[in-house]
């Protein structure tokens, strides 16, 4: 088994790869990858920070709370905040469907989301960064399981 917390990453990227046909299949479980003209648009998946308190005094369970960032790059063209918009639609709405994250955490919410371009790719791109607070609990000595 592997970290719920990789469980968690996996399991949103593969809601967003169903969900979200405008990519197709290009939905990685990475912050790093090497975007060329032919893969776009993209969305990368990766966990952030996390946080995370012992849930009650007594018990050997932690809260978390981890930062899900979606990222979308679409070809920085006059048609950009339109794609952007349609591809997060696709993204927002499938993550909605299955905001316990396949029974993983207890909610994954949307908290923030931005717009940039970005040079990085082949070809200047735009980025839309969406930023997910993805409530979860283990146990202390078990941080494979979900509660």
């Amino acid at each position: 088994m592997a970290h719920v917390r990789k469980q968690i990453r996996d399991r949103m990227a593969s809601t967003i790869s169903t969900g979200a046909t405008l990519v197709s299949s290009r939905v990685y479980t990475t912050r790093v990858y090497p975007l060329t003209d032919a893969n776009l648009p993209a969305i990368t998946v990766y966990t952030g920070s996390e946080v995370s308190s012992r849930l009650n005094m007594g018990l050997n369970d932690l809260n978390r709370s981890l930062t899900v960032d979606v990222d979308i790059y679409v070809r920085a063209t006059s048609t950009f905040d339109d794609d952007v918009d349609a591809i997060a639609v696709q993204i927002e709405e499938a993550i909605a469907g299955d905001f316990t994250v396949n029974g993983l955490a207890k909610e994954a919410v949307l908290t923030g989301t931005e717009i940039q371009f970005s040079g990085d790719a082949e070809q200047p791109v735009g980025v839309a960064k969406l930023t997910y607070s993805v409530r979860y609990v283990t146990a202390l000595n078990d941080v494979e399981t979900a509660k």
